[in-house]
């Protein structure tokens, strides 16, 4: 249930980009799947604290992101803000986690899951890891096969002019249409990996860290 209401935000992010896109001009499929997206994730923050009294860190970090990134994004007509949050996202998770190992008397997976789970201190630092490391490789994949080539993308189709979004733009009616394709395959192909590919990815680290229990528990039975 947890992890449906932590992909809530996202899927109606993608969904509402899907269905506008193809029917506004420039980057208004864009802005209105941001904007759902940032009503998404307070009615998420809300339906949290109803179920557990109480806000979640994570949670509150990623909307004040979502604001900032989402914001200067529809302000700005600019989509690679709200790209780069992706990035930034995972590295501040990470970096929290791998910090924890070394701050407290228990990582943050530990604090969050172990009245659930007792294993041993050397099994959670492991598993946080796995965790910080695997939200690295999700920062990065963002930033090198997302951000940067649609960054370069939209640098070559405006060439110093001003930028608008190219969502929903006629290409064929552009002097420079394969590069203005290029950009918006580009913000398309994010669109896809930010829910696909991070629920994917989301959903191998937790297999990873199941065997990494079941190893645990395999000992403890012999």
């Amino acid at each position: 249930m947890k992890l449906l209401l932590d992909f809530f935000p996202i899927a109606l992010f993608f969904a509402v980009y899907k269905i506008t896109a193809l029917h506004f001009y420039q980057n208004q499929g864009l802005h209105s799947a941001i904007i759902a997206m940032i009503i998404a994730t307070f009615v998420q923050i809300a339906i949290t604290y109803i179920w557990q009294k109480k806000f979640e860190k994570a949670q509150i970090i990623g909307l004040l992101l979502l604001i900032v990134f989402g914001g200067i994004t529809v302000y700005i007509d600019d989509p690679v803000f709200i790209m780069w949050k992706v990035s930034v996202l995972y590295i501040v998770f990470a970096a929290a986690l791998i910090a924890s190992i070394w701050i407290g008397k228990q990582t943050i997976l530990a604090k969050m899951l172990g009245k659930e789970l007792k294993l041993p201190e050397q099994i959670w630092h492991k598993i946080t890891w796995l965790w910080g490391l695997g939200f690295i490789a999700i920062a990065w994949i963002n930033a090198y096969y997302y951000v940067l080539p649609s960054i370069a993308a939209n640098d070559a189709f405006f060439a110093g002019n001003e930028r608008f979004g190219l969502s929903g733009f006629d290409c064929s009616s552009s002097s420079k249409s394969a590069l203005c394709l290029v950009a918006q395959q580009l913000e398309e192909s994010w669109v896809n990996f930010k829910l696909f590919g991070t629920m994917g990815l989301t959903f191998a680290l937790i297999l990873l860290t199941f065997v990494l229990m079941s190893k645990h528990i395999k000992k403890e039975k012999n």
